[in-house]
């Protein structure tokens, strides 16, 4: 079972930016430690709290975990049998993979997940035992006030630090004091940094941030023109947002896909999952009603679906500008089929 477990943190690591976070097994961070190197040498930040078998671990053991540790990573021990520990791994604060063979990038909530076992991790990190690769290294505590922001807006980055002689913010590359905090704007998915130095020593302490779009939610739209094709992208209007133009009688199919938790409402459909596709086809012009709740506020989102024949001047908006552009469009993609 563990093996699969490392197999599918292998495949789910390819697709990996920023950010890794865990609780997994030794073997299973020894199984996928070369992976982990990889990364790390890319800048990539990770964090386990690795559950050891025994007290006693060997040579090879604790190499991997320095190593992991002197690369900048954030690991913790913890023995085995203390308390039940479910393993997990969330990657980027997008993908969530679990040893019981549950995995949530796919689930129709995944933000409620992630918050769940993030959750879990602070509880037992508290009880677990930090790696240290080097002594007399200064020592970090930082968070953020937020961890997922829509984009544009502002979070609050805190932090104490010991035994250092500077500490420096990046990528503003601001100089900071011991401690205190600062307001950053995010305007996409990033790492703030918080490094330390104690003559020649320097801890870093690193906090992934994950931006959410405006609407905190997407839609993509497909269609087949003929039941043996396979679906292929359909762009929106590129001056008019979620207004697309389709050919008559084919087979049409709407995703979307939520970056954080919330409820999505179709006035015909009712409540549907924040996640998921549906297929449809379209015989004549169509508007999709949304209705997408956060806690931040509360989105009406309008989907329209025009049909490409003759008769579509009648259906086009009233408004001089937007329906010359429209029908410019549908012009346009008339000729594509």
């Amino acid at each position: 079972m563990l093996d699969a477990f490392a197999n599918k943190i292998k495949i789910a690591l390819r697709s990996c930016q920023f950010h890794i976070v865990g609780i997994i097994p030794y073997a299973v961070l020894e199984e996928i430690s070369s992976n982990i190197y990889n990364l790390q040498g890319k800048g990539i930040f990770v964090e386990f709290i690795v559950i050891m078998e025994n007290g006693n671990k060997s040579i090879k053991t604790t190499n991997t975990l320095m190593r992991m540790s002197a690369a900048g990573g954030e690991l913790y021990c913890l023995e085995d049998g203390a308390e039940e520990v479910a393993n997990f791994v969330h990657i980027d604060k997008r993908i969530a993979l679990n040893s019981n063979g549950i995995d949530y990038y796919i689930d129709t909530d995944i933000q409620t997940h992630l918050r769940l076992e993030e959750a879990i991790y602070q509880k037992f990190k508290e009880k677990a035992i930090l790696i240290v690769h080097q002594s007399g290294r200064p020592e970090i505590i930082g968070y953020a006030s937020q961890e997922w922001v829509k984009k544009g807006e502002k979070t609050h980055i805190f932090w104490e630090v010991e035994q250092a002689q500077s500490v420096i913010i990046y990528p503003q590359k601001i100089e900071l004091p011991l401690k205190g905090s600062i307001e950053i704007q995010i305007n996409n998915d990033c790492l703030i940094s918080i490094q330390a130095k104690n003559d020649n020593i320097i801890t870093e302490k690193r906090i992934f941030i994950k931006a959410l779009t405006s609407l905190g939610i997407t839609f993509s739209v497909f269609i087949a023109t003929d039941p043996s094709q396979e679906f292929i992208p359909l762009s929106t209007h590129p001056d008019i947002p979620f207004h697309y133009a389709i050919p008559p009688a084919c087979a049409l199919r709407l995703y979307w896909e939520a970056e954080q938790m919330g409820i999505l409402n179709e006035n015909t459909w009712g409540e549907i999952p924040s996640n998921g596709f549906r297929d449809m086809q379209c015989n004549e012009n169509t508007v999709l009603h949304f209705q997408w709740k956060t806690v931040f506020d509360v989105k009406n989102i309008d989907l329209h679906f025009y049909i490409l024949d003759q008769d579509i001047k009648e259906e086009l908006p009233k408004t001089e500008k937007t329906g010359h552009s429209i029908l410019s469009f549908l012009r346009r993609r008339k000729l594509l089929f």
